[in-house]
Parts: C-alpha cells; sequence; structure tokens
C-alpha cells in the first residue's frame, strides 16, 4: 500500500518538473516541409536474390543486387532518419549493363534486376502507410514531347507516385512544360514535379517554376556548400551572398551536398586532410536549417568516400558506426517540428572565418543556428537589434541555453560543431511550480500521518 501511496502523490511531482522545448503547431504539409533521401536502387539494398542474375559484386560496372524489395525492406529505417521522401534513380527497363538506369529501352516496364511492376506499386503502397512520398527519376532524352507526357500519365496512374525528377529537361521548349504540368496535376492533387538540367541560370530557373515545376535542382549552390564545409576557417559569407542574391526567386529549390554525377563529398574532406565526421555534422546542419528543400544522397549517412563514377555509387554498407545517423536522426526530428526551418525567412546575424550565426523566423516563431567551421572555439555576440531581448536560446540538439544579459547573447560553440537553438521566453522562478511542489508533499505527509494513525487504532490491546 505504501509504494502505491508514493507513486501515487509522485506522478504529477514528475509531470510537473518534465522540461521540454516544444515543437511548433502542425500545420498542412506542404512540399517544403519534406526531407529528400535520394537513391540508387541497384546499389541501395538487395532484398530479393531471385533477381541477382548477372550480379558481380566484384565489378562495379555491373549490376550489384539491389531491388525494390530491399527498400522495402530499409523503410523504417529511412524514417528513423526522419526522411519523408524517397527519390529513385531511374527504374525503366534498361539496356544490358544499365545499373544506373540511364540506358532505357522500355519506359513501361520495370528493370528486371530490381523487381516486377507489382513489387514497385507495393514499394509505394508500404511508402505511403508510412506517410513517406516516392519520386521517380524521368530521363527523357529519347523520347518526344507526345511520348514524355503519356509515359508520364502513365506511372502516376498506374503506381500512384507524388512526383517525377526529370533531367536534361531543357530538350524540350518551355511551352511543352507548361502544358505537361497542366496535365500530370489534373492527375494528382499536390503533384511533385522536379526539374534539372546543366548550365541553367537564375533567371531560367525561374522560367521553369512560373511553368509549373514544382521545383529545381540548386547546382549553384552545390560547389560553394563544398568548399565552406569541407575544410576549416573558411567563411560562411558566400553561402547567405547567394541565398540574398537568389531569394526573389519564386518556387521551391532542392539544395545537396552530392549525387550520382559528382565526386562524393567525403571526398573533399580526405582531399582536404580534415575528418570528415565533424565536417558532415556541419554541413547536413547547415542544408537542414537553410530554407531550400534537403537532398540527401544514399550512404551520405555512412560519409562514404569515392571519385568519379561508378566509385562515388559503390552498395551501401549497412554494418557501420551510428553516431552520424543518429545525428541526421536529430536534423530530421527537428526540422520536421520546427516550423520556422521550412517556411521561415533566412537572415545572416554573425559572420567570422567561419564561424556563422543565422536566424530562421517564421511569424512569432523564431530559430537560430549556430555553426563553427573554423579550428577553434568561438564565441558569438548578438545584440538585441538582431534578436528580441529578454529571451533565451534553448539548445535542440544539445542542452546548452542562452540567455539575453544586459540586451546581449553570448552564444559560445566549440571548434567544428554546431547548435539549433529555439527562442523561448525566459524560464525564471515557477512559482506556480514551487507552489506545487510543496502543496504535493503537505498533502502526502498529512496521507502518511493518516496511514500511521490508523495503524496505531489497528494495534491490538497489550
Amino acid at each position: 500500500m505504501f509504494k502505491k501511496a508514493l507513486c501515487f502523490f509522485l506522478a504529477p511531482l514528475l509531470l510537473f518538473s518534465a522540461f521540454s522545448v516544444k515543437a511548433d503547431k502542425k500545420e498542412e504539409r506542404l512540399w517544403q516541409d519534406e526531407v529528400i533521401y535520394s537513391l540508387m536502387v541497384d546499389r541501395f539494398n538487395n532484398g530479393d536474390n531471385k533477381n541477382d542474375f548477372d550480379v558481380n559484386m566484384k565489378d562495379p560496372l555491373s549490376y550489384q543486387g539491389g531491388d525494390f524489395q530491399g527498400i522495402i525492406d530499409k523503410l523504417d529505417y529511412l524514417q528513423e532518419m526522419g526522411f519523408t521522401v524517397i527519390q529513385l534513380s531511374p527504374i525503366f527497363d534498361n539496356e544490358e549493363g544499365g545499373y544506373h538506369g540511364e540506358w532505357i529501352k522500355d519506359y513501361y516496364k520495370t528493370e528486371e534486376h530490381f523487381g516486377t511492376i507489382e513489387d514497385f506499386v507495393r514499394l509505394v503502397d508500404e511508402s505511403h502507410k508510412r506517410s513517406m512520398k516516392i519520386i521517380l527519376e524521368f530521363p527523357i532524352k529519347d523520347l518526344d514531347s507526345k511520348e514524355i507526357l503519356e509515359v508520364a500519365k502513365w506511372w502516376v496512374t498506374e503506381t500512384n507516385i507524388d512526383g517525377l525528377k526529370i533531367t536534361d529537361i531543357d530538350y524540350m521548349p518551355m511551352t511543352f512544360w507548361t502544358e505537361f504540368a497542366s496535365e500530370l496535376s489534373k492527375l494528382k492533387k499536390d503533384f511533385y514535379l522536379s526539374g534539372a538540367a546543366a548550365n541553367l541560370n537564375e533567371e531560367m530557373i525561374s522560367q521553369y517554376l512560373h511553368a509549373g515545376f514544382t521545383s529545381m535542382l540548386d547546382v549553384s549552390l552545390n560547389e560553394p556548400l563544398r568548399n565552406v564545409f569541407s575544410k576549416p576557417d573558411v567563411s560562411l559569407a558566400p553561402l547567405f551572398d547567394l541565398w540574398e542574391q537568389n531569394k526573389d526567386t519564386a518556387g521551391l529549390k532542392e539544395a545537396f551536398l552530392d549525387n550520382q554525377n559528382t565526386e562524393r563529398f567525403t571526398r573533399d574532406m580526405v582531399n582536404n586532410n580534415t575528418y570528415p565526421g565533424s565536417r558532415w555534422k556541419m554541413a547536413l546542419t547547415y542544408l537542414y536549417t537553410q530554407p531550400e528543400i534537403p537532398s540527401v544522397y544514399y550512404a551520405s549517412e555512412i560519409a562514404v568516400n569515392g571519385g568519379k563514377a561508378p566509385e562515388n555509387t559503390p552498395m551501401m554498407n549497412f554494418r557501420t558506426d551510428p553516431e552520424l545517423i543518429e545525428y541526421i536522426s536529430k536534423l530530421g526530428k527537428i526540422r520536421q517540428d520546427q516550423i520556422a526551418l521550412t517556411r521561415g525567412t533566412m537572415e545572416l546575424l554573425y559572420e567570422n572565418n567561419g564561424m556563422a550565426v543565422f536566424k530562421r523566423q517564421y511569424e512569432s516563431d523564431t530559430v537560430v543556428v549556430a555553426i563553427n567551421s573554423t579550428s577553434a572555439d568561438q564565441t558569438a555576440v548578438i545584440t538585441a537589434d538582431q534578436l528580441e531581448d529578454n529571451k533565451e536560446l534553448r539548445g535542440l540538439l544539445g542542452t546548452d541555453m542562452v540567455r539575453s544579459n544586459n540586451g546581449e547573447y553570448e552564444i559560445f560553440i566549440e571548434r567544428e560543431a554546431a547548435e539549433i537553438y529555439k527562442m523561448t521566453e525566459k524560464s525564471g522562478y515557477n512559482i506556480t511550480f514551487i507552489l506545487s511542489i510543496f502543496l504535493i508533499f503537505g498533502v502526502f505527509a498529512l496521507f502518511m500521518y493518516i496511514v500511521w494513525k490508523r495503524g496505531q487504532n489497528r494495534q491490538p490491546d497489550k
């Protein structure tokens, strides 16, 4: 009875003393709220040995065994890391040796090494059960305009995919893309249409977005991102200069660190003799807190190394150190919880040769990001004219808390580290909480006295 009583009275105390930074109120999910995991089907995971013909793990130019079932088997793994969209390399039936999906011979069949159309539909269904979306890469070089539209409609209708990433979009005139986007929007509400092509300037990107593309791959951001985070003591100012120049473009963009067309980001770090673990964490922190849709290429979570193709697309290794995976999971949750990171404005507050502090704000919600990409511990002083005074910044990645003091916030970050803060009211002394403690213990003492008294009354007379 004593244990039950103790639990009964201590439970409210634990409830009152629980402390957390609440997530923002959920709004309708938009594409800018998503986080993309992009993968090469053949190189991700082998889940069905029955389609392993012509597989040669020793030859990087041969099929390695990845398939639709392998992706299904890892959906929970991807969801736990916070990814909400899976983007697949082309899955159409390919010529011999087309493990990458680019040598298409039949757009109405799946590549037999990956599985059947029924297997793919099951992948889409299983993803949707987890509130995850599926995007297909769609090369169009070998098709005319009528065929492009027919193929796209067929895949949307037959498989219920959520989007297409169309490469080499400059092969078709802008008038065609306006019609194409309009037709697909009639088939499925909020269908995602992403475009990519080499050497697109900001004006051209704006035209494609105006034509109906939901988003465009931001190739111009890739090199500055890699230059800034692949070695220490490099100013982050170019990233914010680029954002200021292009922020008025009406539409979404996808930001990425590497993909099948680049050397892996880890290769930059190796060439610069820097440690990939901390460098990846800082780069991903920026990727997840800047305004564009983050797109992470498979095996980034294990900091895979690789040069030109096919070295940059090895078979995924799931038996690795989980530290970076856990960090990505934290970033994914923070981005999903904090609406300022997906819909807010961005303002640089401080930058000094690689130590940067910037603000994301959406209505009354403010998130502050501090990244120290230098070789020494740093302190940044942010003044009241930059951040609202008499507040506090509560760490979301760690447990750090920064309070305003005489109108200033002193943010200390260790070298090659980062923190994401939520701005909140100062906590101070919680009178209600203190009174609750006294009340609970007072009632508990009274209860114990009554129990003792009853025990005395029940003792037999001697």
